[in-house]
């Protein structure tokens, strides 16, 4: 029996929408795959970037033009004469 469906043509019908499906799911499962990996990328640039804004703001302190205070980046105007102007001062690096 098996025979007779080898050499009928619906078996070679069979095959051919066999090997499209197993093709079809490989290339659904390797985009998956990639794309799992970019995302995961993203999420460690992402949190890489959070890290240095962080420490970056630790370290930057804001001049006010007209009072001359100095206070952190997080505050949104001068705490000592409520303007909103900044001038960012960069911390010197050691030598």
């Amino acid at each position: 029996m098996l025979e007779k469906l080898a050499g009928s043509s619906a078996w070679e019908i069979i095959a051919i929408f066999a090997f499209m499906f197993m093709g079809i799911t490989i290339a659904a499962l390797w985009f998956a795959h990639s794309s799992s990996k970019v995302e995961s990328k993203k999420e460690l640039e992402k949190k890489k970037m959070e890290i240095i804004d962080k420490h970056f703001n630790e370290m930057v302190r804001i001049e006010c033009p007209y009072c001359r205070a100095i206070y952190t980046p997080n505050e949104p105007e001068c705490p000592n004469c409520r303007a909103n102007t900044k001038k960012i001062l960069f911390p010197e690096m050691p030598e």
